[in-house]
């Protein structure tokens, strides 16, 4: 029986699949549990609109990173804070801080796990911090001061 897997199923295979299985296996565990549909001619038209909608989606917001990661490249970031006469600040700057700081210097919206921060920033100077937005990557360059 042809069906179109709508979850994943162990040994089967991923979501959107369209294959073929035993039919007492489709009507009596895939079907029953809501992980596959029947494969009818209106359901394959349905899961081909979803998928190409899906894709346009996708490539939608690979091209919207692309852009955001091409405007912070390189690009510099003054955060103002306070810190001891050594230059220990007294409040870490987490990836919260640095986000909320690209947001008010440079209006851009930002996830903040799309910056690779491996530990807070404690001290002042210059930091680079690596930005990563699917496959793609950016170094972003804050000064702490």
């Amino acid at each position: 029986m042809k069906v179109i897997l709508i979850a994943d199923v162990k040994k089967v295979g991923q979501r959107g699949s369209v294959l073929t299985v035993a039919d007492g296996y489709a009507l009596n565990v895939l079907i029953p549990q809501k992980k596959a549909i029947l494969a009818t001619p209106e359901n394959l038209k349905k899961h081909e609109r979803s998928r190409a909608a899906t894709e346009r989606r996708s490539d939608a917001s690979r091209a919207e990173a692309e852009a955001l990661l091409a405007a912070l490249d390189q690009r510099t970031i003054t955060i103002p804070v306070k810190s001891g006469p050594t230059g220990t600040l007294f409040k870490a700057l987490t990836a919260r801080d640095i986000v909320a700081a690209i947001k008010t210097e440079l209006g851009v919206e930002l996830a903040e796990t799309a910056l690779v921060l491996p530990s807070p920033i404690k001290h002042t100077g210059t930091h680079e911090v690596p930005v990563v937005a699917g496959d793609k990557r950016a170094r972003l360059v804050l000064e702490i001061g």
